[in-house]
């Protein structure tokens, strides 16, 4: 029985354990759902919640009106964003394995950062999430670009960062990187938004 209860831990067979909340350490009913939400005493991995934003989901001007955001200035923004993040927890926690961002626009997965550190130990300091298999946690059809769902899907919809600044932070030759570029640089021309893509992000 107990070798049963281990083979479904975790998967839709499991009527006790969340296993949305397995795969994707996050779950849509929250607090309400019918089944528990196992926080692990022990991972690889991190979960930073609701702190990445979207511009293009988030700008607005000063008289309220939606302010148009460009892609690039959105990718320019998320670079920059991921850069920051990505240096600032591999200087105060150590070395990071992989880190994803979700894109998605449910409440229990908007902006969430994941982060897998090479060693448990550097992740204990921070909220442990239970994701271990990111392939297990992402919407196939999402990366496909086939999914019906939108933003709203159960499944991550992991926004990508650029080929260079893959190369420069997970570079194998080049654990110390470049400084980024200055604020002045990547601020958007153009009409001011009142959620500019250039904003200040929080601190861990």
């Amino acid at each position: 029985m107990a070798e049963y209860l281990a083979s479904i831990f975790g998967t839709e067979k499991d009527k006790v354990n969340c296993s949305f909340y397995f795969k994707i350490g996050a779950c849509r009913h929250g607090d309400r759902c019918s089944r528990l939400h196992n926080k692990p005493t022990f991972s690889q991995t991190i979960v930073l919640l609701n702190l990445y934003r979207n511009p293009q989901n988030t700008a607005q001007s000063a008289d309220g009106s939606h302010c148009h955001v460009s892609d690039v200035e959105v990718q320019e923004h998320y670079d920059n964003f991921f850069e920051e993040v990505f240096t600032e927890l591999e200087e105060k926690y150590g070395q990071i394995e992989e880190m994803n961002v979700c894109d998605n626009l449910g409440d229990h997965l908007v902006g969430n950062v994941y982060v897998k550190f090479r060693r448990e130990e550097d992740a204990v300091r921070a909220e442990l999430s239970p994701v271990t298999d990111f392939r297990e946690s992402c919407c196939r059809q999402y990366e496909m670009g086939e999914c019906t769902r939108g933003g709203f899907c159960n499944f991550m919809h992991l926004r990508p960062i650029s080929r260079e600044l893959r190369r420069q932070l997970y570079g194998r030759s080049q654990r110390r990187r470049a400084p980024s570029l200055s604020r002045s640089q990547d601020r958007p021309r153009g009409r001011k938004c009142q959620h500019s893509p250039d904003h200040r992000y929080g601190r861990f």
